[in-house]
């Protein structure tokens, strides 16, 4: 049988939860789309609303103030609960990119992220009030050293030793990105299923916000990456390095009046491979260790890790 959601342990809280809709959307009926130990939504036509742990704590705020600034790249926010981490949430009229997979469409919608990105670099000190996590590249630095050898556990014996003897270099690249591009937001799992296309505007918009954190902004192209396969007639590496090597320039042409064309490329390339280690520690630390299930992601930072050996090599090999 299947454990409750931990947001409903408490029956008060379940209470709380159902009367706050009620206040915003009175005698209407609602379907429950997600129940898990990191989410709680339910929709009814036009609205959705969202429970998050204390994990995405500052989802609803940051989804808020991303409302008001970006009203047609992000969901609009009805409300927020002033103590939960509740949200409500218009539905919003498309599709997600991977239900029907289009260059155009992704191309578009990482220009728009991009320029986003470049805006909110200069809102740092107020995300971070938020409570969104600080994970810039100093801070990053410290984590590898701290969970490197933990996270690695879970690798074969021979691909543990190949990423530890890496520990030096992943500090080194850490310490070439603290300088050269301002700092900024993470969506922190930039997919074509958190990507939405619009076509009343032909416009995407970015929801799920509750990974986001502020750090150097390439590493949120990792995740993208892995995306990119959605647009290939089949799997395969050289197509897939082909298809990064289009996206890198749409991305970058987007930095170009940042930085010079060799400190972008050069960060690019470094945040594609530390964003594998990233994102192992994104589960690591700031999600399995808080689930109910530890199971249910536990072997997260390891196939991250492994990514990281199998991207270094692809990319030897297609160079």
């Amino acid at each position: 049988m299947d454990q409750p959601s931990v947001f409903w342990e408490s029956t008060d809280l379940k209470h709380e939860f159902d009367q706050w809709i009620e206040e915003y959307t009175p005698n209407k009926t609602w379907r429950v789309v997600k129940d898990t130990d990191l989410t709680y939504l339910v929709h009814r036509k036009g609205v959705f609303v969202k429970a998050v742990t204390s994990i995405s704590q500052s989802e609803g705020a940051l989804s808020q103030h991303l409302t008001y600034i970006f009203p047609q790249l992000v969901p609009e926010v009805v409300a927020v609960h002033p103590v939960h981490p509740w949200l409500m949430l218009l539905e919003i009229p498309g599709h997600p990119l991977r239900d029907a997979p289009d260059q155009v469409q992704y191309e578009v919608a990482l220009r728009e992220y991009a320029q986003l990105q470049q805006r909110m670099s200069h809102e740092l000190d107020t995300f971070l009030k938020m409570g969104i996590p600080d994970r810039r590249p100093s801070i990053l630095k410290q984590e590898i050293e701290s969970t490197l050898a933990e996270m690695s556990l879970g690798l074969e014996s021979k691909q543990r030793e190949e990423v530890l003897v890496l520990q030096p270099e992943l500090l080194s690249m850490c310490d070439e990105l603290e300088s050269g591009i301002p700092m900024s937001l993470d969506h922190g799992d930039l997919h074509g299923g958190n990507i939405f296309w619009k076509p009343e505007n032909n416009l995407p918009v970015i929801l799920d916000w509750g990974d986001a954190t502020v750090t150097h902004p390439f590493l949120s192209v990792r995740v993208f990456w892995n995306t990119l396969f959605d647009l290939l007639p089949e799997e395969g590496d050289a197509l897939w390095m082909q298809k990064i090597r289009e996206m890198r320039e749409v991305y970058l042409k987007e930095w170009a009046h940042v930085a010079s064309k060799e400190v972008l490329e050069r960060h690019i390339r470094i945040a594609e491979e530390l964003g594998c280690v990233y994102r192992a520690i994104s589960w690591h630390t700031y999600v399995t260790t808080h689930r109910r299930d530890k199971k249910d992601s536990s072997d997260k930072p390891a196939q991250w890790l492994k990514l990281l050996l199998e991207y270094r090599k692809l990319q030897r090999d297609t160079h």
